[in-house]
């Protein structure tokens, strides 16, 4: 067994295990040939495992329908590789190493290494449904050329996960045909390794994509900090900036706080009152004039902002400086 999914010992003996699933849980089984079935159930609830080999892949679901609130050990008897998504349910998994994954609505590939101890949390009352793929090393390794993430896991010796990504209605299509296909014999060893491919492929394509993007945003989020620490008199519009950058006003204002960890407009104040400070200091210039130098059209108002920004007005910070 590649993964094994363990009760706390002090519900072990409240269970018993059979490889047969109950008429009640039978829609859940899987239709392919030498499926593994680890059914437990008993007063703490229903907890069901299924896997097996298909050509390249491992594939595997778990079902969970705890009575009371507990926690699912998880451990691997080789190193695996492992993508791993929700089919229905609000699951949280945490590392050995303390870092929490909440699993909802989203799929992920991990470095399961052994020894380690991999802990998911139930709540009494809700159903847990989860699937998770494990491709051959040999098939990875040809797709990592196109895909530096997926070279990052394979070449990882601890524990490691991948950018998560989401699990749409496409991805749950997907899994849907994978087990509703009928015929049998070698057509549906093509099919399935078409189907669980293209579940692979479409999450490494999509971190590749989001990845791309970020990058993308990063560069923009740059240039226009560059641009407002050049010229912090110019005035800003977010909204107009946003839409020139190919994304939401809320979009830009969190990848701004993300970067400066404050405000786009903060950050504009900040700016000019440095540019302030610094024509106090090496001009003669009015309080009026550098005010409307540095963007402020208003003196009085500039002053106002001036001493809430450094606690002196400007005539007070040109006078002791």
């Amino acid at each position: 067994m590649p993964m094994m999914f363990q009760l706390p010992e002090a519900l072990v003996n409240q269970v018993t295990t059979t490889t047969l699933i109950s008429l009640r849980h039978k829609k859940l089984q899987l239709p392919f040939d030498d499926t593994t079935i680890i059914y437990t159930h008993g007063a703490p609830g229903t907890f069901i495992h299924q896997y097996a080999q298909i050509s390249d892949y491992l594939y595997g679901e778990h079902y969970f329908e705890p009575l009371v609130n507990t926690e699912i050990h998880i451990t691997v008897t080789a190193p695996i590789l492992v993508l791993f998504g929700m089919l229905s349910g609000d699951l949280t998994l945490r590392y050995p190493d303390g870092r929490i994954f909440p699993q909802s609505n989203k799929r992920g590939m991990h470095y399961l290494k052994p020894g380690a101890i991999y802990v998911i949390y139930l709540f009494s009352g809700q159903k847990y449904h989860s699937v998770y793929i494990s491709p051959s090393t040999v098939l990875l390794t040809g797709l990592a050329g196109s895909y530096p993430h997926l070279l990052q896991l394979l070449k990882s010796d601890t524990l490691f996960v991948l950018p998560y990504g989401k699990f749409g209605k496409k991805a749950h299509k997907e899994i849907q045909n994978l087990k509703n296909w009928m015929i049998p014999g070698q057509a549906s060893v093509l099919y399935y390794n078409s189907r669980l491919s293209d579940f692979v492929l479409s999450y490494l394509e999509e971190i590749h994509r989001d990845n791309r993007i970020t990058s993308v945003i990063i560069m923009q989020i740059e240039e226009f900090i560059s641009l407002i620490q050049q010229f912090p008199e110019k005035p800003i519009n977010v909204i107009e900036q946003a839409q020139r950058m190919g994304m939401t006003p809320r979009a830009l204002e969190n990848a701004f706080k993300s970067k400066k960890g404050i405000t786009v407009l903060l950050f504009v104040q900040q700016q000019r009152i440095e540019k302030a400070k610094q024509r106090l200091l090496s001009t003669n210039d009015s309080i009026a004039e550098i005010s409307f130098e540095v963007g402020y059209t208003d003196h009085s108002y500039f002053s106002r902002v001036f001493k809430r920004t450094t606690g002196k007005t400007p005539h007070e910070f040109r006078r002791e400086n």
